[in-house]
């Protein structure tokens, strides 16, 4: 088997028992780059040099019996909106292209501290917002399951490297799905922890100053042992002396979770937006894995679900994207952004007069959509938030009525969609959206793919469930994955229920393997 087949612990097994080096690790994901990253893309640059300079000091360290920490010689790759001294940070915006930083995101401080070698960084959309990894400086990256689809955003390069073999595993960022859509749609898993579990230090966006939604810091990894190992490895008190944000609390051990003293609650749909066949499918199996295991897993409804996705447009195009604009520099904006900058930038009077013909021709959801979007005045803004501090009273208590400990439920409504198709389909990451408004830590896990007799969707009612159609039509052995919701500081929780998934899910025939080749 070649290095770049095995997952990140077992590389460290074999590092241990002095089976390999991480000098012949490093050499062998890079051959793995050079074989498949033309048709994937996931590289926005690669740190080759300093990556086999510190691959062999890892080693004569080994040899000396001296270790850094524990991950000591193993390879990762980061994303590219974090910072990492010497490389560009964009976030796919060429006004900031040609600007090399200084020194590591706290964070990446803290992993090179542990021992890890970062090998480069991966592809993002143009100013992130967006689940499509596609911008004009680094181009577009490829969902290694079939090229032809993206692997998500705004975290997609990372994922793509992790499940194409290049990167065992690595680090990305996450506002509303941007660790766990990619994840999903590239069948590998990811974490978006709770708010500051992770510094968020040297993690740059292309709306600073926008606190509504908060941007976090996690990790992505082709197994939940893995994902659990490389979250703990730099655990937050570490971090908290860093970053005054950062509370000191240890991150629980997983393997120390009761998970038959668990109840989990459910839901196929959040009645907004139906899910594809294989997505509904995935959570049923991923609940009947959780009750092989002894968990108790029950039905739950979540409360006004679309208000997830509605206070998260509403908050992101806020300041009527001046924010944003001033960030393009002039840059064209890529296509899938130019519909919510055309509907913000609609004057009042025809704005109304396209919601009422939206809802004459049935198209509801799309109208709530136009009407919330654009600039709000202050109290607007402070109101918005006060309805989103109920939300999240009114989650917790609903939890608390049910006596659930975490959640099981969809990621994302379809599988990786189409090249271009997600420009009128932002709804359709309305299942994470909804815990980043809430500031909840959500996992991600792998489960199965599409069978050929779930491509083609039935009731197609408005042009959001016809855009889902499309995106079914030819999806036939994409990875499906399903998310865990956690309570706050709870993520030890949410790695012992996906692992209980994992384990059931991966003996199963149609269990999306990595490393894929891409194809």
């Amino acid at each position: 088997m070649s290095l770049h087949t095995y997952t990140a612990l077992q590389l460290r097994e074999k590092l241990n028992k002095g089976e390999t080096s991480s000098v012949e690790i490093v050499e062998s994901l890079y051959a793995r780059a050079d074989a498949v990253d033309g048709k994937v893309n996931g590289y926005t640059e690669q740190l080759r040099r300093e990556a086999l300079r510190d691959a062999e000091a890892c080693d004569v360290e080994r040899k000396n019996g001296q270790s850094r920490g524990l991950l000591h010689g193993l390879p990762l790759t980061v994303k590219e909106s974090i910072e990492v001294r010497g490389t560009e940070t964009t976030a796919g915006l060429r006004a900031r292209a040609g600007k090399r930083v200084e020194k590591d995101a706290v964070t990446v401080h803290l992993l090179r501290e542990a021992g890890a070698i970062v090998l480069g960084k991966s592809n993002i959309p143009q100013t992130l917002l967006s689940t499509e990894s596609t911008n004009a400086l680094y181009g577009t990256t490829n969902n290694p399951w079939n090229v032809l689809r993206t692997p998500g955003g705004s975290s997609g390069g990372e994922s793509a490297l992790i499940s194409s073999g290049q990167s065992p595993w690595g680090v990305g960022t996450d506002v509303g799905g941007s660790i766990r859509v990619p994840a999903g749609h590239t069948g590998i898993c990811g974490i978006k922890p709770t708010l500051h579990r992770w510094s968020n230090i040297g993690s740059t966006g292309a709306v600073p100053g926008q606190e509504f939604v908060r941007s976090q810091m996690g990790a992505l990894a082709r197994t939940t042992t893995d994902l659990a190992f490389l979250f703990r490895s730099v655990d937050s008190p570490l971090h908290a002396k860093l970053d005054p944000e950062v509370a000191p609390l240890a991150i629980g051990d997983p393997a120390q979770v009761d998970t038959k003293k668990i109840r989990v609650g459910m839901f196929e749909t959040d009645g907004y937006l139906s899910p594809s066949a294989a997505v509904r499918r995935a959570v049923r199996e991923a609940a009947a894995h959780l009750r092989d295991a002894g968990v108790e897993v029950v039905p739950y409804a979540p409360p006004n679900a679309e208000n997830g996705f509605l206070y998260f447009i509403a908050a992101m195009s806020s300041d009527g994207l001046y924010t944003l604009e001033r960030e393009l520099g002039g840059e064209a904006i890529l296509p899938l952004l130019k519909v919510m900058r055309h509907v913000v930038h609609l004057h009042p009077a025809l704005r109304k007069a396209a919601v009422r013909a939206l809802r004459a021709m049935g198209e509801d959801r799309v109208a709530r959509s136009f009407e919330v979007l654009g600039e709000k005045r202050i109290h607007e803004l402070w109101s918005l938030n006060f309805k989103r501090i109920a939300m999240i009273r009114e989650e917790s208590a609903a939890w608390t009525a049910a006596g659930i400990d975490a959640l099981l439920c969809p990621v994302y409504a379809t599988p990786a969609p189409q090249h271009g198709a997600t420009a009128d389909f932002a709804p359709g990451a309305i299942y994470t959206m909804r815990y980043n408004v809430m500031n909840l830590p959500a996992g991600v896990v792998p489960v199965t793919r599409v069978h050929a007799s779930e491509t083609v969707r039935e009731g197609k009612q408005d042009r959001l469930d016809k855009r889902a159609a499309s995106i079914d039509e030819g999806s036939a052995g994409m990875p499906i994955g399903v998310q865990i919701v956690g309570r706050p500081y709870r993520e030890d929780t949410i790695f012992a229920l996906m692992q209980l998934i994992e384990e059931r899910a991966r003996g199963g025939e149609m269990f999306p393997q990595t490393p894929v080749d891409p194809r």
